[in-house]
This record gives structure tokens, C-alpha cells and sequence, in this order.
């Protein structure tokens, strides 16, 4: 459905480009997202992608056909803003209709697809209330039904879910990946959030500082990160990292002791997600920083070396700053990534490793 090949943006006020030679195939009926930190340039990619933004380098292809220079109107797609950009004056029916009204669409057809999107978004019973009257989650649900009256095969979402509370995101996440299963439309979602980009997403893109890191399904990107980075942004908790080093029979970090054979040399990092540390009796003491208890669950965040390192653990912990506890954790869960290039380091490179 959509190719790019290279694309690059720099606006002419900065040296700095935007955009940095991204690469990638986003396939028809795919929900694609793109996450990452704020400034990235998830954004101006999107804008780039419905062509409110010029292309610097590279080349857009969607279906097949060079899209550099196509207006907007000609790239037969639909977009969700952020800040939804309703007309506070018509009502949601006549917001809804707005884009079939300006194409010329005839009255019959436009109140077809209107009912057929109310009735898919729940909105039936406000098409005639102003938008001034709805909350941001229905507010949000007209932005989404007037995409789906266009019908067009591809829409573009730029962080729709920000404005809403942490419940009703959740509930917004699941309606709008089940709309756009129903209709097989291709989605290209950008978002912030990783927890968005893992449970929405067919593959995501991982960006950061306009450069792709990553691409992949949310699980190949959480269990195989490439990156530091990408350890660190995807899963909540992040990735525990510490700073170690290499010697003749496998890697210290403060006083850890991890066993393997291996030929390197020098400092590594060392990472771990919270939820792969165990508490073990037989394991390493460590001192308590702080705990914060979830309900059932609990996250214990204690010292590491130079770090605090947080360990996510299905009770709840009573302790407090000081407190010692003993852990474990799988060696076959440890990650190892360059000290200079913060590239992971895999595991075939690190010969047998001892008790995986």
C-alpha cells in the first residue's frame, strides 16, 4: 500500500534534519504504528505521509505510484487529528458529513454512511447535539466516524488517545482497532505511548531523533530489541540497564557476578526487564531504595551498582528504604548492549553461555 523509500526532511530554519532517511513498507490493510519520545519526528512523518509537509529527500510511494508531489485531496486517504478539528457551529451529523458535503457526495449517500458510521461509533443518539456538548471521548468518536465516512483506504491517526483519561484510552484503543478490522482499512497510528503501540499495533516503527530503530511486531520489538533505546522505551516498567564489564569468565556489574565464557574485553551494559527479576532466597542480597505497591502486584526498587534497578513481583511487599532482599533471574533473560554503540550484543557471539 505505501512504500518509503529514504525519506528526509529538513525545514530551512534548521541544520538539523527532522526526518532521517526512513525506510519501510506498510502493507494494505496493516495497522502501522509509529512511537517514540516527544520530538522524534513521528509527527512530521505522518504529515509527510498525508502531504501537509513537503518531502527533502526520498521518494513516497502509495500503491504503486510516486507520491512526492500528489495534494493531499488526490492521496485517497483520511486523517485524526489530535485536538479532533470539529466546527464548534454544525452539529456532530453535520461534522461527520462535512468532507462528503465538499466532495459533492449526493444527500442519500451521505445520510447512508452517516448512519452506518454513528451506528459503528455509538453516536446515533447525539447526530444532533453541538460538539460543545459532548465530552472529549465522544468528541474524539465524531473525529473517528468522519474518517470512516469517507472511506477511503487509508487513514492517519496522530495521537488521537492524548487528551482522554488513562480508562477511557483504554476503552478507545479497543473500538478503534476492532473498527479497523472490520473494514480493513490500512491505519498508520502515531502515538507516544508504548503500551498504545504494543496492544494496537500489526508492526510498529520505533523512532528517535528522526531516525527508525527499529521495525517490527510489538513482541519480535519487545522480546529482540536492536538497541538500547529500544530495550529502554518499550515495556512498562523500562528495561533495567547497568553499566559492567567483561572479564575472563563473564561480566561484573556492581557486585553481580554473571558466569559465561566469552573473548571480550572491556565495559558492556547490561540490561533486564523488571518483571523477569524473581525474589529467591538462594539469589543476590541487594538493598531496598524504595517500594511501590500496585494492589497485588509490587515494584521493589533497590540498588544495582551505580543504578536503581526496579524488580516487578506478583505480591505485595511490605518493606521499606534500607530493607535487604535476596534475587534471581534467568541468565537466558539478560540483554547485552555495545558501551559505545548501545547496539545489543547477541548471544551467539557470547559462545555457551553457563545455566541457559
Amino acid at each position: 500500500m505505501i512504500t518509503l523509500n529514504e525519506i528526509s526532511k529538513v525545514y530551512a530554519n534548521s541544520q538539523k534534519r527532522a526526518v532521517n532517511t526512513v525506510s519501510a513498507t506498510i502493507e494494505k490493510g496493516e495497522f502501522f504504528v509509529l512511537v517514540g519520545p516527544s520530538g522524534c519526528g513521528k509527527s512530521t512523518l505522518l504529515r509527510m505521509l498525508a502531504g501537509l509537509e513537503d518531502i527533502t529527500d526520498g521518494t513516497m510511494y502509495i500503491k504503486g505510484e510516486c507520491a512526492n508531489s500528489l495534494p493531499p485531496k488526490d492521496r485517497h486517504l483520511s486523517m485524526v487529528f489530535q485536538n479532533y478539528a470539529l466546527y464548534p457551529h454544525l452539529t456532530v451529523g453535520e461534522n461527520i458529513v462535512f468532507g462528503l458535503k465538499v466532495r459533492k457526495v449526493k444527500k442519500d449517500e451521505r445520510e447512508k454512511r452517516l448512519k452506518e458510521a454513528a451506528e459503528m461509533v455509538g453516536l446515533i443518539e447525539y447526530l444532533k447535539v453541538k460538539p460543545g456538548q459532548l465530552s472529549g471521548g465522544q468528541r474524539q468518536r465524531v473525529a473517528l466516524a468522519r474518517a470512516i465516512v469517507s472511506q477511503t483506504p487509508i487513514c492517519l491517526m496522530d495521537e488521537p488517545l492524548s487528551n482522554l483519561d488513562a480508562k477511557l484510552r483504554g476503552q478507545m484503543r479497543i473500538e478503534i482497532r476492532e473498527i479497523q478490522r472490520r473494514l480493513g482499512i490500512t491505519m498508520i497510528y502515531v502515538t507516544h505511548d508504548q503500551i498504545e503501540a504494543m496492544t494496537m499495533g500489526d508492526r510498529i516503527m520505533v523512532l528517535n531523533n528522526g531516525e527508525v530503530q527499529q521495525i517490527g511486531t510489538p513482541l519480535c520489538i519487545y522480546n529482540e530489541p536492536e538497541n538500547e533505546f529500544v530495550s529502554s522505551f518499550i515495556g512498562s516498567p523500562s528495561m533495567n540497564i547497568g553499566k559492567g564489564t567483561f572479564i575472563d569468565n563473564g561480566v561484573e556489574i556492581g557486585d553481580l557476578h554473571i558466569p559465561f565464557y566469552s573473548n571480550k574485553r572491556g565495559g558492556v551494559k547490561v540490561g533486564i526487564r523488571p518483571e523477569h527479576i524473581q525474589l529467591d532466597e538462594n539469589g543476590q542480597e541487594v538493598t531496598i531504595h524504595s517500594v511501590e505497591v500496585l494492589g497485588y502486584e509490587s515494584i521493589i526498587n533497590f540498588y544495582m551498582g551505580e543504578s536503581v534497578w526496579k524488580a516487578k513481583v506478583s505480591s505485595q511487599v511490605m518493606l521499606g528504604k534500607g530493607d535487604k532482599i535476596k534475587i534471581g533471574f534467568p541468565l537466558n533473560k539478560l540483554y547485552y548492549f555495545d558501551a559505545e554503540t548501545s547496539e545489543r550484543i547477541l548471544i551467539q557471539e557470547m559462545k555457551e553461555m553457563v545455566g541457559v
